[in-house]
Order: structure tokens, then sequence, then C-alpha cells
């Protein structure tokens, strides 16, 4: 499996150049909007590409061929970076896609759009002229969008993998440090709307099912965007002093702090009272993750095993204390999350 780009970098390097003489005449596209297949995927994206409405034929066409094309690559990169499971290779596909790839295409582009001149301007209904070159204002269009398109993928791969990325990216560091552009006043980019719906009270019946759709998954560590590389040590910490299996990967072992469902527990390899001592110390103590409404325990079951692979008893927990051989080893691990 590749992580290359091959649609969005064939119009900015290959054959499907808008500027090139083949692809210049605007009526050739009016038979070809139908064959654009309409991209269907349950992907939660946190970004959407509202840009101005296409114009022409061409402008319809390079526009759906763009849109569709970024959702269904946004899909494949993840699925692809995060399949293996694997530290060493979520690295390599992470630098090597956002850094080598995606801002050396964003940096060819910038180059591209002041060689060419295909400024914004020319294709603002509110600024431009009727009287300016029309297949220049095609070009333009087609190259601002994918400059959106590119910039999109980025920030999808990189909000699906922030705990891996200690240098988060914002949309104005795209035009400061790869474009060299003014940040528009208008940005095209934009985070999803959520739209909360207040819900009405469901019959009592309900009352349990609700109450489960609502619970909590795993802790969530608030330095988690800020500091990832606290819950590196923190991990590293824990294995060193045999408190959690040897095998535990990284991806695993954060995703017990991203507040998300977990999949694969962590294999607690020291004891009962020691596990206590660690939740006791990030939740109640110095407070190191998010408040989860005295449900910390049942947190702690679904995100930890035994040696055996079996659950914690929660009701256990509440009768422990901090143990004497082994606490000051479980509070040095957890001083790396300060």
């Amino acid at each position: 499996m590749s992580n290359q780009t091959k649609l969005l970098d064939d119009i900015l390097y290959q054959e499907l150049r808008p500027w090139l003489g083949k692809n210049s005449l605007d009526q050739k596209y009016a038979s070809k909007l139908s064959s654009v297949k309409e991209a269907s995927t349950d992907f939660q994206f946190k970004y959407e590409i509202s840009f101005h409405r296409p114009f022409d034929h061409k402008t319809k066409y390079y526009s759906k061929l763009i849109l569709n094309n970024v959702k269904s690559e946004c899909v494949r990169l993840v699925e692809l970076i995060k399949e293996d499971n694997n530290e060493n290779l979520i690295k390599y596909w992470l630098e090597d896609t956002l850094n080598k790839r995606i801002k050396t295409r964003l940096k060819d582009l910038g180059k591209l759009i002041k060689e060419k001149d295909y400024a914004l301007t020319y294709i603002d209904p509110k600024k431009t002229s009727f009287e300016l070159d029309q297949t220049h204002k095609a070009n333009t269009f087609i190259l601002q969008l994918l400059k959106l398109a590119y910039m999109q993928l980025y920030l999808e791969i990189q909000n699906a993998f922030s705990t891996w990325i200690e240098d988060q990216f914002i949309l104005e560091d795209f035009y400061s440090q790869l474009l060299l552009e003014p940040v528009p006043d208008k940005h095209f980019l934009k985070p999803v709307q959520v739209i909360e719906v207040e819900s009405k009270p469901l019959p009592a019946a309900k009352t349990e099912t609700a109450a489960t759709a609502n619970s909590f998954h795993s802790f969530t560590y608030k330095q988690l965007n800020t500091n990832p590389d606290k819950l590196t040590d923190l991990w590293d910490s824990l294995k060193l002093n045999h408190f959690i299996s040897k095998s535990t990967t990284l991806l695993n072992f954060k995703k017990v702090f991203s507040g998300g469902e977990i999949k694969t527990p962590i294999e607690w390899t020291g004891n009962i009272s020691e596990l206590f001592y660690f939740i006791k110390l990030i939740y109640s103590e110095h407070k190191l993750v998010d408040d989860l409404k005295q449900k910390q325990w049942e947190v702690t079951c679904l995100c930890f095993v035994d040696t055996d692979g079996n659950s914690f008893d929660r009701s256990k927990f509440r009768s422990l204390k901090r143990p004497n051989l082994t606490g000051d080893k479980i509070e040095k691990a957890v001083s790396h999350l300060i």
C-alpha cells in the first residue's frame, strides 16, 4: 500500500495539469462530469472545504474530482498509517506523509501560484471582472482548490494521530511557513460544526441504556495535545519497573489516556494495590486527567487487565492502600506527567 496521493499529484505535476493545452477546452468536460464517482465513507471529518462555486464545465469537473478524491485519500491514508499498530511504522508514515510529501506539495503549489499569477482575487465574485481571461480564471480556481485539498489532508491526518505529533500545524502556519502568502481574511477550510441537539428525557425503561451510552471509555490526559511526549516517558517508566507488560505498544498505551474507546486493554503486570495507587495519583491527587464523575474505577477496569487477561474487580479498589515497597517507584513514574 502506498502513501502517494496520485490523483492530486497528477493535477499538480502530471497529465491533469489544468494549464496544459490539451486540458484547456472547457466544452470537453461537459460529458466527463458524470464519470466522477461520489466518495461515500463513515469517516468523521474534522474539516470541510467551503469554496467559491464553480462557474463552468472545467471547474465543475475538477471541483468534483478534487473534493471526492481528498475524502477517499483521507480515509485511505489514516488506515494505512494505523494498520500495523507498530510505533516505528506509524512514526515513519507520519514523517513521510506529512513532512516529506504534503508539505512539499504545498511549497510547490505556493511557487506555482506566484509564477502563474493564480491569485484568489481573480475568482472572488465580488472583485473579479467578466473581461478576465476565462481560462486563466478557471486554472486559478482549480489550483486554489487543490491547495485547500492538501491542507485538509494534512489536518485530518494530524488530527487522527494527534498524540504522535508534537509540533502541530494550524491554518495560519500553512500560509506563513509553506505557501509564503498573507493569511487570507476568509478561510475556505473550516472545522466541521457539530450541532448539539437538546435531548428529551427518555422513558424510565430506557434510563439504563442512556447511562451506558454516556459512560466514559478511558482516561483523558489533560496535556494530551500539548505534551504527548510525557505519556511516552510514563510508558517507558512503567515498563522499566514491570508495572505493565513489556509487549505494550505506545499506541495502545496512549489510547488509554485519549478518552476514546479501548479495544486492547493494557496488561498490568504489577499487583492490584500498585494499580490502585497509580490511578489514585493521576486522578485524585494530581488531577492529571479529566473528571470522570466518580467513575475512575469503572474506567480502570476497561483500560487494564491482569496478567491472565481478566478484568479487575472494581469493588476491591476501595479498600486498598499505598504499596509500601513500590509506592516510590509509582510516584516517580507518575511525575513524568506533571
